[in-house]
């Protein structure tokens, strides 16, 4: 399996066998993210996600580019989630509703997903408290069903979101980001390591590609993304 993504601590394949008799209660607070920075979020999640985060792209090890919204300035550090556990936003991000159940793939089929869940995640247990993951014939309850059906919509996402930050690649329009910033204590913090959309390289694109952008509605994802970073302020305002 690939290697433990976030705040996940012990993925492990969805088992009948295994899991039969455990059940989940629902997530009653977000604690568990209390230390992510970055999410990373699809492109349909932008123009809801750019009301409220500053939206921004990643380069992977492979040179692949991914769009993350910043959740905090510093390192191990989530402003969106106070001490109780609360989500302080209105829109919670998909990766962290899926939480606990994941898709994961193997090394050498990367096109083929195996359902896998957190057996740490602090609602998973065998006392029956919550919902049952199967039922007693041993078929699939209707929350893991909804919950695999959320995966599968997700992980299509995903493949269009990846279609999008290639073509803005490819197209030359990303540039290297980083964000001086002083709060009100006088501490300085320098934010960087991400990449944004430079605005005279968008203008500069021919008309052909312009329309292209129009048409398959990247440009709404771009305008949300350069919208977004004006969150970077309300980040600040959060401490």
């Amino acid at each position: 399996m690939s290697s433990q993504p976030l705040f996940y601590k012990n993925i492990v394949p969805l088992n009948k066998e295994v899991h039969g008799d455990w059940s989940i209660e629902a997530v009653s607070n977000y604690k568990h993210t209390s230390e992510t920075n970055s999410l990373y979020i699809a492109a349909i999640e932008f123009i809801k996600a750019a009301n409220e985060y500053p939206i921004v792209f990643g380069v992977a090890e492979d040179e692949t580019i991914f769009p993350v919204v910043i959740l905090g300035l510093r390192k191990n550090e989530n402003l969106y989630v106070n001490k109780k556990g609360e989500w302080l936003a209105n829109y919670v991000p998909a990766y962290v509703r899926r939480y606990p159940f994941i898709l994961a793939t193997g090394e050498n089929a990367p096109d083929q997903f195996t359902v896998c869940i957190d057996e740490d995640c602090p609602g998973f247990n065998k006392k029956g408290k919550g919902t049952g993951l199967f039922d007693k014939d041993g078929n699939e309850s209707d929350l893991l069903k909804n919950s695999v059906e959320f995966l599968k919509e997700y992980q299509n996402h995903i493949q269009l979101t990846t279609l999008f930050c290639k073509n803005i690649k490819d197209l030359g329009l990303l540039e290297p980001m980083k964000a001086d910033i002083k709060l009100a204590d006088g501490e300085e913090i320098s934010l960087g390591g991400f990449m944004g959309i430079n605005r005279e390289k968008l203008k500069a694109l021919d008309s052909d590609t312009l329309v292209n952008l129009l048409k398959t509605d990247q440009m709404e994802l771009i305008y949300a993304h350069l919208i977004s970073l004006g969150n970077i302020n309300s980040l600040m305002k959060r401490y």
